[in-house]
């Protein structure tokens, strides 16, 4: 079962050379409340070695984490090293503690509906958390995800706005899901129209000028059709009625101009 009611937004920073575990450096996790659960862990089994001739990652993402990078006189890496003073030290953890931390922040029998960016490899690392087993892994834990890019382009929805810090802190990461989340709801939101809106519309369409027509509600001949406001009730409904039929059968969105 799902947990219809909350929204959680993954992110994680790892090596993608790498997929095991000690190719995930870090994970961030938050959700739509109110006052947003968070959870930041930073994998004490990451491969830093192997993240040296990984130029974008020594630029981008590790200087986020709590590390030290020694580089030559060219500018080039020599050594990666855990900072023991930096502030986010204390989130260096096994990735056995990072799991169960993570099964605390999803407890219950109900997934709720996890949201990522591009995100296959994000859930891929959350479940290499728990040996990819979902027989283990606890109930709570999203088995799926929704991901937010394949959203963005079915709703024919615009980019959302850039990412202005922290781009590649897989907290703030994780955070920026959920505006984008935000950002593709309120642009739903926009496209929705109800039965009586797509009604007066469709009647409008009709009586703007001639062609075939569906058939309307009885009217003495010859005589001009009134505008909705002067409809009687049960005419009203009967264009309704209608309205919900395609609505029913059709996703009938506003045009994305009209935004």
């Amino acid at each position: 079962m799902t947990d219809q009611n909350r929204h959680v937004y993954l992110d994680t920073e790892f090596d993608p050379r790498n997929p095991t575990l000690p190719g995930l450096l870090s994970i961030g996790i938050t959700d739509n409340h109110d006052v947003p659960a968070e959870y930041y862990g930073i994998n004490a089994d990451a491969d830093l070695a192997a993240l040296i001739d990984h130029a974008f990652i020594c630029d981008h993402v590790l200087p986020y984490m709590p590390v030290v990078i020694e580089r030559d006189t060219t500018g080039t890496v020599r050594t990666i090293r855990w900072d023991e003073h930096h502030p986010d030290y204390a989130r260096v953890l096994p990735p056995s503690q990072i799991a169960a931390d993570i099964a605390a922040y999803f407890p219950g029998e109900n997934e709720p509906e996890l949201l990522a960016n591009w995100g296959k490899d994000d859930l891929g690392y959350l479940h290499r958390l728990f040996g990819n087993d979902w027989a283990a892994m606890p109930p709570g834990i999203p088995r799926l995800f929704t991901d937010l890019e394949v959203l963005r382009r079915q709703l024919g929805a615009p980019k959302p706005p850039v990412q202005l810090a922290d781009e590649h802190h897989a907290l703030a990461d994780a955070r920026f899901n959920r505006d984008f989340h935000e950002h593709l709801l309120r642009f739903q939101a926009m496209q929705r129209i109800d039965a009586g809106e797509l009604a007066q519309e469709l009647y409008t369409v009709m009586t703007a000028g001639p062609g075939k027509r569906p058939a309307q509600p009885a009217r003495p001949a010859g005589e001009p059709r009134p505008d909705w406001a002067d409809l009687t009730e049960a005419q009203r409904e009967h264009h309704e009625r209608v309205a919900q039929k395609l609505l029913a059968r059709l996703d009938i969105r506003r045009p994305q101009d009209s935004r």
